[in-house]
């Protein structure tokens, strides 16, 4: 598990410099560090806004782009990429544009609405999983249940665990500081 292994050379490195270091990175649903590189991406960092104003300043977002929803994020699956109470902005995207890393938002059989993150692709559509989930969902995004895509994102605090996830991706050549956003 060379994840948790570079996390806990971070860690070390940190001990050493009297810091506290959070492990729980690796604790991610998601292990694959190609995967995870994919993901962070694809899909928006949060702006900081502050507490209180996250689904304002994303309504005012939305209103700039044409068909754009916005939602409240809840739960904790998309965790360290998104804390809950992350108001997100979801625009409309056309199923032949959409790419392994995206966050779509889409509308389950039981008529809930998730954000989770492209992982693949199955004969019923794509593949996604919440980054903090153990296991791909288990229906599909199709034409069908597509919402859109997240194409912004106000939180009141970033992750320390999203920019720790991808601090190490960086220091692994696994993406650039500037796809990191960090």
């Amino acid at each position: 598990m060379q994840n948790a292994s570079a996390i806990r050379q971070l860690c070390q490195a940190a001990a050493i410099l009297g810091v506290l270091c959070v492990t729980t990175i690796a604790t991610a649903g998601i292990k694959s560090e190609r995967q995870l590189a994919a993901i962070i991406t694809q899909t928006p960092a949060p702006q900081i806004v502050a507490e209180g104003s996250q689904m304002k300043v994303a309504d005012q977002a939305a209103a700039a782009i044409a068909g754009a929803q916005t939602f409240w994020g809840i739960g904790e699956s998309m965790q360290p990429l998104y804390a809950p109470n992350t108001a997100i902005v979801v625009r409309p995207i056309a199923y032949k544009d959409i790419k392994k890393g995206m966050t779509l938002v889409y509308t389950k059989r039981n008529g809930h609405v998730v954000a989770h993150s492209v992982v693949g692709e199955d004969a019923q559509g794509y593949v996604v999983q919440g980054v903090n989930n153990d296991q791909a969902d288990r229906e599909s995004v199709n034409e069908r249940n597509l919402i859109g895509v997240v194409v912004a994102a106000y939180a009141a605090t970033d992750s320390e665990l999203r920019i720790e996830l991808a601090r190490t991706l960086v220091s692994k050549g696994r993406l650039t500081r500037e796809a990191a956003r960090i």
